[in-house]
């Protein structure tokens, strides 16, 4: 009978011991999802220099912000973040970013042919022909 009350107790100790024990704190995003697709530098410069005004957490541009957020895109666990890719290789297809309407007061934010291909080259997933 001794036998038998000993099994609760040893597998309390046990779940005891498991919850004693602190799980590893990732430190950053990309350890907690090495998954997601980090901007390469090139990309990163195009999309600081042409897109970041409107398309950030801190955008007064609501619409902007609310069909794409940049900061929120590296943070994005993998599936959300390549479906946003999808977007943006549709709106670059399209030619619909930035607005013309937007380039008509900023016309320094038009997408060189150069910068267009190497934001299609990320979005898409396709490497650079050298």
């Amino acid at each position: 009978m001794k036998k038998l009350s000993i099994l609760p107790a040893a597998a309390l100790l046990g779940l005891l011991f498991l919850q004693a024990n602190p799980k590893p704190e990732a430190d950053t995003l990309l350890a907690l999802h090495p998954e997601a697709p980090a901007l390469p530098t090139d990309v990163k410069a195009i999309v600081q220099q042409k897109c970041y005004g409107c398309h950030n957490a801190d955008s007064k541009n609501e619409k902007g912000k609310a069909k794409l957020d940049w900061d929120a895109l590296e943070a994005a666990k993998k599936a959300k973040s390549l479906a946003t890719m999808g977007k943006i290789t549709e709106a670059l297809e399209e030619g619909s970013m930035p607005p013309a309407r937007f380039l008509e007061s900023n016309p320094d934010k038009k997408l060189t042919t150069e910068e267009v291909a190497t934001l299609m080259q990320w979005s898409t997933g396709k490497k650079k022909k050298e």
